[in-house]
């Protein structure tokens, strides 16, 4: 394996075979046979680029296993690499222990991520390294569909509320606190529909059962996967989009969901939670409402108020639309990466 003089190189650090001793579950466990294999994936990759000599940089998404083999890769090689963190990969410590994220982030050239949130996260875990922060921004073919069609108005006050969900069945997204929501509307004798749309998880069992534990399953549909142009036509027939994510005790999160983005484009108010990324793009009140995390009441007073009041519905529909526009515009974040990639090679 080659090795970069830190002397002369001090964005560069080791791999030593070390590491695999400190990231052991217990002192006298064996070393964790990953590494092993993320080496053997680093070394048959440098085959691959020494038939490749155009290659002049690596760039890993997620920061656990794709970047360890990046940066071996990196390493037997002498090319520089970056990645791009997300979530889970960059919060978690079990996915990159006895600091690995700090060694990645100082060997690297750069690190992306898709938040501020995110970007001081690893900031404080090594304030020497290169972050950039680069927000997801809305994919073409969602911007193709909304070029062709004009999102549907915003709902008059008083009528029945069709509720939206959209993502993977997992506890992040919090649809759990959306059923719950639903079993207060229904208390209340709010009249209302509601559809969960996303691949089925390890959070889908008790989710049904919770839905039937409450008696709506007339009411809540889980609709599983659609495609592009499926989901945008729900996002139009919606009164509410509700994603009322969590944290987990592991330090999963969502950064800034993509579908948040796509309801706010696609003019569907949004019932969301102050977490990690997402108060960077919602305001409350102004182009969303925002509730604490795992509070049912407080998402079923959301919606009753966006049932209510139809001018705030329509006037936050309108802001939404608007902050993506301005924030979240594709084609120029996917410039700003571009321009992050010249500059390394150059």
């Amino acid at each position: 394996m080659k090795y970069i003089d830190e002397a002369t190189s001090p964005r560069r650090t080791r791999i030593s075979p070390c590491s695999t001793v400190r990231a052991r579950k217990s002192r006298f466990a064996w070393p964790r046979k990953l590494y092993v294999k993320e080496l053997l994936q680093a070394i048959a990759l440098a085959d691959e680029l020494a038939a490749a000599p155009d290659v002049r940089h690596l760039h890993a998404h997620f920061a656990h296993g794709t970047t360890t083999v990046t940066w071996l890769c990196a390493e037997i090689t002498g090319l520089p690499f970056s990645f791009t963190g997300h979530a889970k990969d960059i919060y978690s410590p079990s996915l990159n222990p006895a600091g690995l994220l700090r060694r990645k982030l100082l060997a690297a050239r750069f690190a992306v991520t898709c938040t501020e949130a995110n970007a001081r996260h690893l900031k404080a875990i090594a304030p020497e390294a290169v972050v950039h922060r680069v927000y997801h921004g809305l994919n073409a073919d969602f911007s193709r569909l909304m070029g062709e069609e004009r999102p549907a108005a915003a709902p008059g006050p008083n009528g029945k509320l069709r509720l939206l969900g959209v993502g993977r069945l997992v506890a992040k997204k919090g649809f759990d606190v959306v059923v719950d929501a639903c079993g207060e509307l229904d208390r209340r004798g709010v009249p209302f529909e509601a559809v969960i749309v996303g691949p089925d998880d390890d959070a889908g069992p008790k989710l049904r059962a919770r839905i039937a534990e409450l008696g709506l399953e007339g009411r809540i549909r889980l609709e599983g996967q659609m495609s592009q142009a499926e989901l945008y036509a729900e996002y139009r027939r919606a009164s509410a989009f509700c994603l009322p994510c969590r944290i987990l005790d592991n330090g999963d999160r969502d950064g800034i969901p993509n579908v948040l983005a796509e309801a706010m484009a696609a003019g569907t108010p949004v019932v969301t939670t102050p977490i990690s990324g997402i108060p960077e793009i919602v305001r409350d009140g102004v182009n969303g409402l925002l509730v604490e995390p795992d509070d049912p009441g407080a998402v079923a007073d959301a919606v009753v108020r966006l049932r209510e009041d139809g001018d705030l519905a329509r006037r936050i529909s309108g802001e939404a639309r608007a902050t993506v526009a301005r924030e979240l515009d594709g084609e120029r974040l996917a410039g700003t990466l571009q321009t992050l990639f010249r500059e390394v090679i150059a």
